[in-house]
């Protein structure tokens, strides 16, 4: 009886997860470079074949699939078509992005809207003297016909513990990059996020009804428990 109720707070708790992805892409959607994130859960305890099956810790996985280019015509924006991540400065931690809307900041360091730094291939910051600059596809950057700097690409790999942080930006172990093949950045242009609203909506509905199941189940454990209750009163135990 204990396993019922614990297997019906499990299925709330995961679907409360569910919800909590499908909140984070909604609110996501427009954002340049978001990946979506799915929750998941293993749901069945193959190692001890119980019943009711356990429903496992829900975690978070982001879908690295392609989002739609979209032309801007601003120098300074970076998208990425393929796997890559861009690596950015934020204080003494390194993040990396797929990419979004850059400025010129002090000294003419390049920065994201929250001021981290982009940095060059190797290591350091990207510094440019002004925003007449040419981006090529491998990061190379020229100014006046002139290579001056290249923008690092990096491909997770396993071991890399890539982790989203918020917005388009993630958190990764930089032993576990590894320099990008087959990517290319595209200046000029961003990345639309992967949402796709419907699919959104078909997994708050999946949700909801997961949370109905889970909260029928807490109710007949309610109702086995006062049954019980009732039968061993009556016969006086």
């Amino acid at each position: 009886m204990p396993r019922l109720m614990e297997s019906a707070s499990a299925i709330l708790a995961s679907s409360e997860r569910r919800v909590e992805a499908v909140s984070r892409n909604v609110s996501n959607a427009s954002t340049a470079g978001y990946k979506k994130q799915v929750a998941f859960a293993q749901t069945l305890d193959r190692a001890t074949e119980s019943f009711p099956p356990q429903v496992a810790e829900t975690r978070f996985l982001t879908d690295f699939s392609q989002g739609r280019l979209r032309h801007t015509g601003k120098p300074l924006d970076l998208a990425i078509h393929g796997p890559a991540l861009l690596q950015l400065r934020a204080g003494d931690d390194l993040v990396y992005s797929r990419g979004g809307a850059f400025t010129l900041g002090d000294g003419g360091s390049v920065i994201d809207a929250a001021g981290r730094i982009l940095q060059q291939a190797g290591g350091g910051d990207l510094v440019l003297d002004g925003q007449d600059v040419e981006i090529l596809g491998d990061g190379t950057v020229l100014q006046a016909g002139v290579p001056v700097a290249a923008i690092g690409l990096y491909d997770a790999g396993q071991g890399s513990g890539i982790a989203a942080i918020g917005g388009s930006v993630f958190r990764a172990s930089p032993s576990g990059l590894a320099e990008a093949n087959g990517s290319v950045l595209r200046q000029g242009q961003l990345e639309s996020s992967n949402v796709v609203m419907s699919d959104e909506m078909v997994a708050m509905m999946a949700a909801v009804r997961q949370s109905e199941g889970g909260a029928r189940l807490a109710q007949t454990y309610d109702q086995l428990i006062g049954q019980a209750i009732t039968t061993f009163s009556r016969s006086g135990r």
